[in-house]
């Protein structure tokens, strides 16, 4: 009778590790490995390219991006999911037609030269033409799509409308999908998003992650406005963020402000902390040169439209030079990596200030994100070597900070060094607007036919707490979100001297070297008035000191000699 309770105990424990391990499983077989090939005007990927990668950097257990025109015969061996990107016209090589041709895998084209790959040969294509309306949306402005014919049995899945009738978007037939475009419009990319599950055939999620962060937090931020706002989302239980900017920066004087100088401050953030409030590196005084801070854009030249040049805010910045300018290729890049080395300091010091003056405050950021989500593809390389995570939007462009966009998923995207990325998806509260939440619930509008689709936005404390119980009420009335904690997941923030990190439900690691030489050390450099001020006093002081010492010499000596002219 025991044997057999023993072996009924031993079956029981194998079926209940066996339900626990199909659902990783499961979730597992929703990652693919994904071969991203692009041909573009200049063989380097551009923003539609890495807008595109990232988009499908959410559903791929591993991504490859290269040019058309780099591939080797064994890209395609171990690859699930093949995407290509036709930006340019042009003709496929040779040998990825023969890789395309041979690969049994799911083929996802986007734009020109689909006709070139074997899935494709059988299909019409019969040029571009003109749509104005997406899937029954009207677009801001005309846009020009292909206008492929499928062969029969194929899905049309979505369709844009000319002047004329219907003309397909997105076609699917079997293992082959075609995407008549590759821009990255706001129409686009809701189109493709909406589908991504369909096309990569997975099991779409039920719920949308969702985050409110509060943004621009500084030294000069007043402590009430952001409890207030903090405890009204502990109160909820609603995991939330915040930017924090350690060091303010006036614009007219150049006076600095420091997060230690505002202890009240300092309390507030540290009890939130403890409520459920995590922080995020919002930059160091997110201003650059005589910017004021939350104006300035600390990783971004925005004079020149270009990155960082100077390193300290007294030099002259100065436009980058064209490549035409240099009598060789090889005197250009020589002069970039000079660029190079200089953005590199700047960026390695302003990340090191950042974290190491919040821990000093009891602060522990886990997770970064660019003032004005602006910094170049190095910038971001940079940045990985200090955070494992980033929020925001991306920049996609080395040469304008403008042209900007996000996946509307967690991703890990290939120009951002493939930190994870939690896009910022909904905007925020504008108290200027007639209806200050009103772009916002449009955005959320859109965002609820994209299954699993990221509902982030941020909020200012500034504004005070009025707005914010609505903003809440608007995210939650989409009714299937779970709200972000990055205390569930695995972070890791370090510099040389800190290293902060996140284990999935557990407390957060903290360890520092940072010795008081050390603090001293940067007070003075954070102070340096007041240094010269104390320096000044210690000077004179030694002056008294040696003066009193010299008195006193003299005093003992003439003692002496009286006392021997007596004897």
């Amino acid at each position: 009778m025991n044997y057999k309770k023993f072996i009924a105990f031993i079956t029981f424990l194998i079926v209940f590790q066996f339900l626990l391990v199909v659902p990783e499983i499961k979730a597992k077989e929703q990652q693919s490995r994904i071969v991203m090939v692009y041909m573009t005007s200049d063989d380097l990927p551009n923003e539609n390219v890495y807008l595109w990668e990232a988009t499908f950097s959410a559903f791929a257990e591993d991504i490859q991006l290269v040019a058309a025109n780099q591939i080797d015969e064994a890209i395609l061996h171990d690859a699930d999911v093949l995407v290509f990107i036709g930006d340019e016209r042009g003709v496929v090589p040779q040998l990825l037609q023969e890789n395309v041709k041979a690969f049994k895998g799911r083929v996802i084209a986007f734009g020109h030269n689909a006709e070139q790959l074997q899935p494709y040969t059988e299909w019409s294509f019969n040029g571009e033409e003109t749509i104005r309306t997406l899937d029954g949306q009207s677009l801001p402005t005309t846009r020009s799509i292909i206008h492929a014919v499928p062969p029969s049995e194929s899905e049309i899945l979505s369709v844009g409308e000319t002047l004329n009738g219907q003309i397909p978007f997105i076609i699917q037939k079997g293992l082959h999908a075609y995407i008549a475009s590759t821009s990255i419009g706001t129409a686009e990319k809701f189109a493709v998003s909406s589908l991504i599950y369909t096309l990569l055939n997975l099991q779409p999620p039920t719920t949308h992650p969702a985050y409110i962060r509060l943004e621009d937090i500084s030294p000069i931020t007043d402590p009430k406005l952001v409890k207030e706002a903090g405890d009204y989302l502990a109160d909820r239980n609603i995991p939330f963020y915040m930017a924090m900017i350690p060091v303010y920066v006036n614009s007219e004087t150049g006076e600095q402000i420091f997060l230690s100088e505002n202890k009240e401050l300092v309390q507030v953030l540290q009890n939130l902390q403890s409520r459920g409030g995590m922080i995020i590196a919002h930059g160091y005084t997110h201003s650059y040169r005589a910017d004021e801070t939350g104006e300035g854009f600390e990783f971004w030249d925005v004079e020149f439209n270009q990155k960082i040049t100077t390193i300290e805010s007294d030099e002259p910045s100065f436009p980058l030079q064209a490549q035409s300018g240099f009598l060789t290729k090889e005197a250009y890049e020589t002069y970039m990596n000079e660029i190079d080395e200089i953005e590199k300091q700047y960026i390695n010091q302003k990340q090191t200030k950042s974290i190491e003056h919040l821990v000093d405050n009891g602060l522990y950021p886990i997770a970064f994100e660019a003032p004005h989500y602006t910094m170049s593809s190095s910038g971001y390389q940079i940045t990985s070597t200090y955070f494992s995570s980033i929020f925001g939007q991306i920049q996609l462009s080395d040469d304008d900070w403008e042209v900007m966009n996000s996946p509307l998923f967690t991703s890990t995207p290939a120009i951002m060094s493939d930190m994870i990325f939690y896009p910022e998806t909904i905007g925020f509260v504008d108290p200027e607007l007639e209806n200050p939440l009103e772009e916002m619930e449009e955005a959320i509008e859109q965002l609820k036919r994209v299954p699993g689709s990221m509902i982030g936005g941020f909020y200012h404390p500034y504004i005070g707490i009025d707005y914010l119980p609505e903003m809440v009420g608007l995210i939650e009335s989409v009714g299937n979100i779970e709200w972000l904690d990055l205390r569930e997941t695995s972070q890791l923030v370090e510099t040389n001297h800190v290293t902060i990190k996140q284990e999935p439900g557990k407390l957060l690691q903290i360890s520092s070297t940072i010795s008081r030489a050390d603090r001293l050390l940067q007070k003075l450099k954070d102070y340096p008035f007041e240094a010269s001020l104390w320096i000044m006093a210690i000077v004179v002081t030694l002056f008294i000191f040696a003066f009193f010492i010299y008195i006193s010499r003299l005093r003992v000596r003439l003692r002496k000699r009286l006392f021997e002219e007596r004897e």
